[in-house]
């Protein structure tokens, strides 16, 4: 498998939206180990990107909000590729901000092809979610599945986004890079399914409230199998747009998730409760399960299953601990 994001030898300047974040961070990482020029812009302060701190000596960082166009027109001038990962991470936030996903995803975006448009930057990578299908009618779910009702602001600004690139490649000679990534996990991950059970049972090791019934089946990717199926893609398709699903595509269901969490505790008998239906809060989705047989043909497969990825992760996440 390469991990030259480029066809060739050359050394790329890219730019990077959201770098000081869980994938965004690790993306960075991964590029200066393959001697690219690396710039973030991204809302944190420089002594505030905790990720950055063993690199940043080594990247360009620029503190801005993506909502402001004239910045981003002034300052992203000379850059082979953009990796958009910017974006309000958490959609639970959007049902108390209703404008958040419109503001940091919609409106970044849009800045983003604008002031690419305007400094002739060619190349876009955008990471995209499973929540842009809602509740798809067909699971697997594959990358042309029509009628896509998102349940989620998350999920819509999302799809809003794709649709802007979209537009804006086809009108001005772009080219893009959409992935639309499972729950992606990993050790320096600092939210999600995993990371919940291991501190709640921190807190109280005899008992594991889980929101939703447990059945609930999501599609897990690893975190360095995401990034390695990003640039494979990147380096082996060249449409105007190409889009993947990017996942492990396999399940596993969250109730197997918490035991697995309380067999690497080496917990027992720890008494389990379930709270709300088949969803675990507002914008979930029961089934998260994705075909990944585009990416496959193109010559890519993830390293580790949905079981193996969650194993991964909580056994990094309680060494780190």
């Amino acid at each position: 498998m390469s991990r030259n994001l480029s066809l060739t030898e050359e050394q790329l300047k890219i730019a990077i939206t959201g770098g000081s974040g869980f994938i965004g961070s690790n993306f960075v990482k991964r590029l200066l180990k393959d001697n690219h020029e690396v710039t973030v812009f991204d809302s944190k302060t420089k002594d505030t990107a905790n990720r950055l701190v063993s690199v940043i000596d080594q990247i360009e960082y620029n503190v801005t909000d993506l909502e402001n166009l004239e910045y981003l027109k002034q300052e992203l001038k000379n850059f082979d590729v953009v990796a958009h990962f910017y974006a309000s991470a958490n959609t639970a936030i959007g049902i108390a901000q209703t404008d958040i996903d419109l503001k940091k995803s919609i409106i970044a975006t849009y800045n983003i092809l604008e002031a690419m448009r305007t400094n002739k930057i060619k190349k876009i990578i955008f990471t995209s979610s499973p929540a842009i299908y809602g509740n798809p009618a067909k699971i697997p779910t594959t990358e042309d599945t029509g009628m896509l009702f998102p349940i989620s602001l998350y999920g819509a600004a999302k799809l809003s986004s794709e649709g802007l690139i979209s537009a804006f490649c086809h009108l001005f000679e772009m080219k893009a890079w959409i992935f639309r990534l499972g729950n992606v996990v990993g050790i320096d991950m600092t939210r999600g399914v995993i990371k919940d059970f291991i501190k709640k049972l921190k807190q109280n090791p005899n008992e594991l409230e889980i929101l939703g019934n447990g059945t609930q089946q999501k599609d897990i990717i690893l975190l360095d199998d995401c990034i390695d199926g990003i640039l494979f893609a990147f380096t082996n398709s060249n449409d105007i747009i190409n889009i993947f699903n990017l996942s492990s595509g396999t399940t596993i269901s969250i109730n197997e998730i918490a035991k697995i969490v309380q067999q690497e505790m080496n917990l027992k008998n720890v008494k389990t409760t379930h709270k709300g239906g088949n969803t675990g809060w507002q914008g979930d989705v029961p089934i998260v399960h994705y075909d990944i047989t585009k990416i496959r043909k193109l010559g890519w497969k993830p390293k580790y299953d949905s079981e193996m990825a969650v194993r991964l992760t909580v056994k990094g996440s309680l060494k780190l601990q």
